[in-house]
């Protein structure tokens, strides 16, 4: 379930108080307070969250609003209702940025999609594909195949570099994608016929 809770203040601004509280004028383009990135916490029932008026604020921020935060709670959630899903949202949230207690959440929306996210726990990667495949010169790059990090952006940039080093070392020697590649210009030019001459 993907939750977002609009709030009349900056949630993740933990230093200021005055800036926290702080929605008057226009803050896009990131003036707003707090973290503009995007978060993870294992103190949370949501693996991943960000405050999206700070990271994407040409789509997200309103003037005279604060924070939208967008967190993502995996199958667990969806047995309850959205009031409580809203609720157990807004208490981890303070939790997590005990400051935020002072603020007000003013507008919220809950969307279930059944299997969207899968759900990290313990044995899990042994489900997540490797990069290389058995399929000669076919790979796989994304944040749902194996390496080092969660489901995210950085997996997915992760995995891509990993693709990237397994190609360069498929490229090298003399069975590499280089020889192989030249074994089969020099096989087109010998079925060439007769009277066609190489370019």
């Amino acid at each position: 379930a993907t939750v977002q809770l609009r709030f009349d203040g900056w949630v993740t601004e933990m230093e200021d108080e005055a800036r926290m509280m702080n929605i008057a004028g226009d803050q896009s383009d990131g003036r707003g307070g707090g973290i503009d990135n995007l978060l993870y916490s294992v103190d949370a029932e949501f693996s991943c969250f960000a405050d999206l008026a700070l990271t994407s604020p040409g789509e997200y921020y309103k003037q005279g609003e604060g924070s939208l935060i967008q967190a993502v709670f995996d199958e667990r959630a969806f047995g309850r209702s959205n009031d409580v899903i809203v609720e157990n949202a807004i208490e981890q949230i303070h939790k997590l940025f005990p400051s935020s207690r002072k603020l007000n959440c003013t507008w919220s929306n809950v969307v279930k999609l059944g299997q969207s996210l899968y759900r990290e726990k313990p044995g899990q990667d042994k489900h997540r594909p490797k990069q290389a495949t058995p399929v000669e010169n076919f790979f796989l790059a994304g944040s749902y195949t194996y390496q080092d990090y969660l489901d995210s952006m950085e997996g997915a940039t992760r995995s891509g570099l990993m693709v990237a080093d397994e190609i360069i070392a498929r490229a090298d020697g003399a069975t590499g994608l280089k020889a192989k590649s030249e074994k089969a210009a020099a096989s087109k030019q010998s079925d060439a016929p007769f009277f066609a001459t190489a370019v």
